[in-house]
């Protein structure tokens, strides 16, 4: 009998809709791999639903009965009456409450496998400054950086004199979002303020990094779990047009916003080294099924490379990096995912011979 497979996407995040696009694509796959996709839909104003699977990916309206957990069953049940049977959680929420921990805690608590990384390793990766810190503790080249917390925004001249400091351009960023949300290129002492008041609209914390001028922009997948991962090639994302980076226009709302150059045109040392980062970052994070790392390669030696931020819950839409990269590697969206799945099982039967009572 096939396995079912609970893909929980949407959420409260300004990835409401990347997540919506990955999920068809997941789903899609998951059905191509040999399981049973089973849609569970989180909408923004709350009250999850379950979707039929033809409703979601022929871009119907997303509705169907309320669910809810159930810590007794261990999964989900139907409001009006009616256990959701799953076999596995593949959860897709992108940005915040969906790759920040939030979400993995309600399913560790619920005690059914599911994919990606867990709570901690969920919490640090979207946590720009912690996942660089504990990069470099690990030997992990990183650029200097200053952070400002809301507690400190009716005072932050002297924090943003210190940023400035670190000589332009700098990047300003909302500590814990992803897809380069709020995230604004700064040259000038002028803009500084306006962009980090920019980047608090989204988020309690912001970062101020040193930026690369020009620098090319290296991304890696990462696929596996402590016991064994594995990374992909490399590419490269060269913005184009009015786009200097690689922000949140170019990745979802201009069709003609970036080029990705697949694999990365570097040397095979500089790619190799890229590639052992890639898995050296996830295992020092406490990664587990799926990742993509970001690095920032100075345009004039590619020796110099430094760890930029790792996306625990990359997309997954038809025209995303990660399956692509995957892709070019040799291995098929339908195959990642059954790996995904499996190392879910694998992870959650490990936690479960773990000692609860010391009785």
């Amino acid at each position: 009998m096939k396995k079912k497979i609970g893909v929980i996407f949407g959420g409260r995040s300004p990835e409401h809709e990347v997540s919506i696009e990955s999920a068809k694509t997941v789903c899609a796959g998951l059905e191509k791999a040999g399981f049973r996709a089973q849609p569970l839909y989180a909408p923004r104003s709350g009250g999850w639903r379950l979707v039929a699977l033809k409703d979601l990916l022929g871009g119907r309206r997303l509705s169907g009965p309320l669910i809810e957990p159930s810590f007794a069953s261990g999964g989900f049940v139907k409001k009006n009456g009616g256990r959701v049977g799953l076999d596995a959680l593949f959860p897709i929420i992108h940005g915040s409450t969906g790759e920040d921990g939030a979400l993995q805690g309600l399913l560790e608590l619920l005690g059914v496998p599911y994919t990606g990384s867990g709570v901690t390793a969920s919490a640090v990766g979207m946590d720009k400054v912690i996942s660089k810190e504990l990069a470099a503790l690990d030997g992990v080249p990183v650029l200097p950086h200053v952070v400002i917390r809301a507690h400190q925004r009716g005072a932050m001249g002297p924090l943003l004199k210190e940023a400035a400091k670190l000589g332009f351009p700098l990047f300003v960023k909302p500590v814990a979002q992803g897809s380069s949300v709020g995230v604004s290129k700064v040259k000038s002492a002028a803009g500084l303020r306006p962009a980090v008041a920019a980047a608090f609209r989204f988020d309690t914390a912001v970062l101020i990094e040193k930026g690369v001028d020009r620098a090319r922009e290296i991304v890696c997948g990462v696929l596996g779990s402590p016991a064994g991962a594995k990374a992909s090639v490399t590419g490269e994302v060269v913005p184009k047009g009015k786009h200097e980076f690689f922000d949140y226009e170019a990745k979802y709302l201009d069709d003609d916003g970036m080029d990705f150059l697949l694999p990365a045109p570097l040397s095979a040392a500089a790619s190799s080294k890229i590639r052992a980062l890639t898995v050296k970052i996830f295992l020092a994070l406490g990664g587990t099924g799926m990742a993509r790392v970001d690095f920032l390669v100075d345009p004039k030696d590619e020796r110099k490379v430094y760890f930029c931020e790792i996306n625990t819950l990359p997309g997954f839409t038809s025209h995303s990096l990660y399956p692509r990269l995957w892709g070019k590697t040799g291995l098929k969206p339908e195959k990642v995912l059954k790996e995904l799945v499996n190392i879910a099982v694998r992870s959650m039967a490990s936690r479960r011979r773990l000692v609860t009572s010391r009785k």
